[in-house]
């Protein structure tokens, strides 16, 4: 019997896109891909995104499940609780993200993070946004520059090169929803996204 490696799951946060967006290709390059967005309006708390932000971010996602032939799997709740849920339904054996930077979703991550080692899953977090991370750039005491010219010229120019734009992943297989659950069924694609309810 061959050996099937299990999917990994792509959690697109702020970065809808398959061009340039380093945790695509990483997971890509592991197995087939579980492409997931999940809405979080719990840990966000007062700064839960607001109407502009979710009209975009509707539009977004459509054009986003497009680009993945209608396979993008839409959650809405907490991711604390949802990965683990789906981990479980899926056998996926590594989750994959691009870092995000607010206090609240830093918090959120790190908690979720400690989670998913403790169940044994692999995490991955990748710089999707930024040229250089904030702990690439720093003063010779290693704090952090207030001004921004000595930040540009002892910073970023003394700093290594940011790297280039990433292709969309040449052979990015895109993993089937092979569980039964009827929450799952009821995730994936245009009407998933409706279902959010964001215009």
């Amino acid at each position: 019997m061959p050996n099937v490696i299990p999917p990994t799951i792509l959690w697109f946060r702020q970065d809808l896109r398959l061009a340039d967006n380093p945790a695509l290709t990483a997971a890509a390059r592991q197995s087939a891909v579980i492409p997931i967005y999940i809405l979080d309006d719990i840990n966000s708390g007062e700064w839960s995104i607001g109407g502009a932000s979710r009209w975009w971010l509707h539009h977004s996602l459509r054009q986003l499940n497009s680009s993945l032939q209608g396979k993008l799997l839409v959650l809405r709740g907490n991711p604390i609780e949802l990965l683990p849920k789906l981990i479980t339904e899926t056998g996926a054996h590594a989750v994959h993200w691009n870092r995000c930077y607010e206090p609240w979703r830093i918090a959120r991550d790190k908690s979720l993070k400690e989670n998913l080692r403790q169940i044994g899953v692999e995490i991955y977090s990748h710089n999707g946004s930024l040229l250089w991370e904030p702990w690439q750039v720093l003063k010779s005491d290693k704090t952090p520059y207030q001004m921004f010219t000595p930040y540009y010229r002892k910073g970023c120019l003394q700093s290594a090169v940011p790297r280039l734009p990433i292709p969309v992943p040449p052979k990015m297989e895109v993993s089937k929803l092979n569980s039964q659950a009827t929450w799952l069924k009821r995730a994936v694609g245009v009407e998933a996204i409706d279902s959010l309810q964001l215009l």
